[in-house]
């Protein structure tokens, strides 16, 4: 069996939410100054380089808002899994290597590579 190495994201992403459910977690700085920059991706539009780096922080639907709704949009870090056993011991409290820009997928011109 071939395992896809598009795979293992969402099971790290998995493990992080589970591990961030048990209140032992960091939010994101999103006012930080950072080294963040848009890339230039295999595909441009327009909206490559006007979307900027600060989302917008309001509900996306302002007539079904939810009352406990948090925006945690912004730049994030992570990291691909390096292996399968990567994604039994995730790597809680470590620096990660590469940015992204929420909401975004990691193949924009968002992501860092």
């Amino acid at each position: 069996m071939h395992f896809k190495a598009g795979l293992l994201l969402p099971l790290l992403a998995d493990a992080v939410l589970a591990r961030s459910l048990s209140g032992d977690y960091q939010k994101p700085n999103i006012n930080r100054a950072a080294s963040y920059a848009v890339k230039e991706p295999p595909l441009t539009t327009d909206w490559n380089f006007k979307v900027g780096t600060n989302p917008w922080p309001e509900y996306p639907r302002p007539q079904l808002e939810r009352a406990e709704w948090q925006n945690l949009n912004g730049i994030w870090k992570y990291q691909d899994a390096a292996s399968l056993n990567s994604l039994n011991s995730p790597p809680f409290g470590q620096e990660l290597a590469q940015e992204v820009l929420i909401p975004s997928c990691l193949e924009s011109a968002f992501a860092e590579s």
